[in-house]
């Protein structure tokens, strides 16, 4: 019934994600034509997340496909709509604040940690998804560009954070679409009372 209703409801979009195994490429592809279509990130990583669904039922209902496989096709398609939903995140919020430089001028990276099933590329199809965020180091981003006075420029604390708050938004939020995955952050640095995202030396100070 669950196949039957995705046929129903995504009849004409099944044929974009490229036959056999889902991989990263096959992944990109289906996004894209989504994209194409008209869908923004988030509905488009939704609707892939469905069309994944539909793929590995009948591969492994009708096709005998291992359990690797199918494993191994779930975490591929968390690890693209993280990816995917970083680099969405990152442009948005260097436009509005400037990117977080470090001071010798290279990108302080956000590290996005799986922990669990995820961690062990283990996750089946009704997983979320453990995740930790940790950030590189400590400084202000650089400024919109034109923003003599900084107004715009923020702690890297805070673009981090939004960073977060946004990739759950594309993420984690339950639309008509249904979600990509569930999200959770318990595992972090003081669980749920703690902030989202933590840097490398508050990290370290705390295990």
């Amino acid at each position: 019934r669950f196949v039957q209703r995705l046929h129903r409801r995504y009849a004409h979009e099944l044929a974009l994600l490229p036959p056999g195994l889902p991989d990263k490429d096959m992944l990109q592809a289906a996004f894209n034509a989504l994209q194409q279509q008209g869908h923004d990130t988030g509905a488009a990583l939704r609707i892939l997340r469905q069309l994944v669904l539909e793929r590995l039922s009948v591969l492994d209902c009708d096709a005998n496909a291992a359990l690797e496989d199918i494993s191994r096709a779930m975490t591929t398609l968390a690890e693209f709509a993280l990816d995917t939903a970083c680099g969405i995140v990152f442009a948005e919020l260097d436009q509005r604040h400037g990117a977080p430089l470090k001071a010798d001028g290279q990108r302080a990276n956000l590290w996005v940690v799986g922990m669990g099933k995820l961690g062990a590329r283990e996750l089946n199809v009704s997983s979320d998804i453990d995740i930790i965020y940790v950030y590189e180091t400590d400084g202000n981003t650089a400024g919109r560009a034109g923003d003599d006075a900084g107004a715009s420029r923020i702690s890297f604390q805070e673009y981090f954070s939004k960073a977060v708050k946004r990739i759950y938004t594309l993420i984690g939020e339950t639309t008509e679409h249904g979600f990509v995955f569930r999200m959770d952050l318990a595992l972090r640095p003081n669980g749920n009372s703690g902030p989202p995202v933590s840097s490398l030396s508050a990290l370290g100070e705390y295990l």
